[in-house]
């Protein structure tokens, strides 16, 4: 097959860096239908009949081996068919982790329903509205969305079922040309919001296995491995580790909330060899450890937030080994990750995974992407087809001599100041590294003189003086870009994977907001 557009000899060399078994003359074509090929159920049936005993998922300590989910999810899935629930049923998902919420995952991609994930933390209002823009008639629940729903589907045409009360038991199977292939939609993500409302991104089969499948090559995934983590099912990163070990065959081993303590004794006992984290769970775990035992652990992994460089260090001492920072989107997947085997620069994400391209728009920063991982276009918005770039919103910088990319913001964050450009995360790097910051966000606030202000929020135990952070960042910054105002707040509000909730801090005073003494 021709390959459906050239790509420039560079991307294909950082291809090569992530994955030397890359042929320097590559087929594109013949590397996305590598990619994009099958469906996680058709992956977890092959994997199952050829998986032994020692190859098991286990959430809190209740275990079950792959031919055993198997088996369950597609005798639910069986259910599911007879009661309706298809192709033509979106279903809204809303549980903490459990096996219950693996199964029934399983099982309603067996049926080509689409998942609609969601926060089981929801409101009744941002259910609603979820429930409205996926179209849903089904909704599977479990803890504290299990009392949401069951009032919101009183009132609304809406098959409500806990997640508790499935039945598991029976049997049957299901035809194997009843299972989905790449093409057809697998998961319906909302984005993360932290800039304006969520926007629903479905996402195929083949979407979801390009974006595992190609982080999997680059981080010499074996079937050996065992992956620990505490991460929401909800969202992309802990999902992703669900199919990452259903595509191997490889062990994972959750837990359905995060305590650094906890996560790194089910590390240990685990033998461990991958965890997956984000920078607010690594700033924990350093906190709570100097050392960290887990002597089969080959790879860290941060991702869906920003690891500030002074972080990376820490998770560096502490672990005996660089975390390899990777970048991703809800809409793309995950497009960018430090090397395997080579330099771990902090504050960068490296290079662009096997089969994805990006592009830095030279006036404004903004990164776009290309490549099998990305979805086809927003519920009711345009489509988007191969070969064409999605723009993420991300700002970003490529280093003139490795071709390294860091990621500089993001395009809705830039704080415009008197007429110049404040790139926010530049001031939280640079008040990070002040003994008595233990945490920063920054914003722009409205201002009459200034358009906007330089507002910095701050997290510190042990208290600090506006005077000292502000001379603090003036020796090292512009002074356009030091803070007009240091506020002290007792958290920095973020989303369950630990993005910056920006809107929150530009709104109404948070209540633990206090000015600096």
């Amino acid at each position: 097959m021709a390959r459906t557009h050239p790509v420039e000899g560079a991307t294909v060399a950082a291809w090569r860096q992530h994955d030397p078994s890359i042929p320097a003359d590559l087929d594109l074509g013949k590397l996305r239908r590598r990619l994009r090929g099958g469906s996680l159920p058709r992956a977890l049936r092959r994997r199952a009949s050829a998986s032994g005993r020692r190859t098991t998922i286990s959430v809190d300590g209740e275990e079950v081996d792959l031919r055993r989910l198997h088996v369950q999810a597609e005798a639910l899935a069986v259910r599911f068919g007879e009661t309706g629930v298809g192709p033509e049923r979106p279903a809204l998902l809303a549980a903490p982790p459990s096996l219950d919420f693996i199964r029934c995952y399983l099982a309603l991609l067996a049926v080509r329903s689409p998942v609609v994930l969601a926060n089981p933390s929801a409101t009744s209002r941002e259910f609603e509205a979820q429930i409205a823009a996926a179209s849903v008639s089904v909704a599977i629940t479990g803890g504290e969305a299990t009392d949401t729903l069951a009032s919101l589907a009183a009132g609304e045409p809406l098959t409500h079922w806990p997640i508790a009360g499935l039945d598991r038991g029976g049997g049957g199977a299901l035809p194997h040309a009843a299972l989905p292939r790449s093409s057809d939609v697998a998961v319906c993500g909302f984005t993360s919001g932290t800039t304006g409302a969520p926007k629903l991104a479905p996402l195929r089969h083949g979407d979801v296995q390009a974006s595992i499948r190609s982080a999997m090559r680059a981080w010499r995934w074996r079937r050996g491995d065992v992956l620990v983590h505490a991460l929401p099912m909800f969202h992309q990163h802990g999902l992703g580790a669900l199919h990452a070990s259903i595509l191997a065959g490889s062990s994972l081993h959750c837990l359905s909330r995060f305590d650094p303590e906890r996560l790194v004794a089910e590390a240990k006992r685990r033998r461990a060899s991958v965890i997956f984290a984000v920078p607010a769970m690594w700033e924990r775990i350093v906190a709570a450890h100097t050392a960290v035992d887990a002597p089969g652990l080959r790879l860290a992994i941060s991702g869906s937030a920003p690891l500030p460089a002074t972080l990376f260090e820490r998770v560096h001492d502490v672990l005996g080994m660089p975390p390899l920072e990777r970048y991703g989107t809800t809409e793309s997947g995950l497009n960018i990750s430090n090397l395997y085997d080579g330099p771990r620069q902090p504050g960068g994400v490296g290079f662009p995974l096997p089969g994805v391209e990006t592009m830095i728009d030279g006036e404004t920063g903004e990164l776009s992407v290309r490549g099998p991982q990305l979805f086809g276009g927003y519920a009711g918005g345009a489509r988007i087809g191969p070969g064409e770039w999605f723009a993420t919103g991300d700002q970003a910088r490529a280093d003139p001599e490795s071709g390294a990319v860091a990621i500089t913001g993001r395009l809705k964050d830039i704080i415009i100041t008197g007429g110049m450009n404040v790139l926010p995360r530049e001031v939280e790097d640079t008040l990070a590294r002040h003994p008595a910051v233990d945490a920063v966000a920054v914003v722009g606030v409205p201002s009459r003189r200034w358009g906007e202000e330089v507002t910095a929020f701050v997290v510190s135990a042990s208290g600090f003086s506006e005077d000292e952070l502000r001379r603090w960042t003036r020796s090292r910054l512009s002074g356009f870009k030091v803070p007009k105002r240091f506020h002290r707040i007792e958290e920095i509000p973020r989303n369950p994977t630990g993005k910056i909730l920006r809107s929150d801090l530009r709104g109404p005073a948070p209540a633990a907001q206090q000015r600096a003494d």
